[in-house]
């Protein structure tokens, strides 16, 4: 069993799959790491050995944000865009899409919520 940041990894996934359940490393990031360490992104959590999962460990910890540190990271950025009066802040403060999305056809189940409508199934 191997354990990050108090996310426990699935044994009987491959590595390239286990590694993303953290967040902050997606499946390039999970490759990466697998070969910068020297073992194949294909093996399964259950046949690391505890070196290999030592690696891992300490790669992970020495080397990305994760969990709950990226996790506040991420809400103080939102928060400073909506303290500026930005319009990036605008639009994450009334939850609609913040990256140039369209809104007229798409996007609508966020407004929906905001102004009380029921939500189709």
């Amino acid at each position: 069993m191997l354990l990050i940041f108090g996310v426990t990894l699935p044994r009987d996934k491959k590595i390239k799959y286990a590694l993303p359940k953290l967040y902050g490393i997606g499946r390039d990031s999970a490759v990466r790491i697998a070969k910068e360490l020297g073992f194949a992104p294909e093996l399964k959590i259950k046949d690391l050995t505890e070196e290999q999962q030592f690696k891992i460990l300490t790669k992970v910890k020495e080397e990305y944000r994760l969990e709950g540190n990226l996790r506040e990271e991420v809400k103080g950025n939102i928060q400073r865009y909506i303290s500026n009066g930005s319009i990036r802040g605008y639009r994450h403060r009334n939850k609609l899409p913040v990256r140039g999305q369209r809104t007229q056809s798409n996007g609508k189940t966020p407004r929906r919520v905001i102004m009380g409508m029921p939500i189709k199934s």
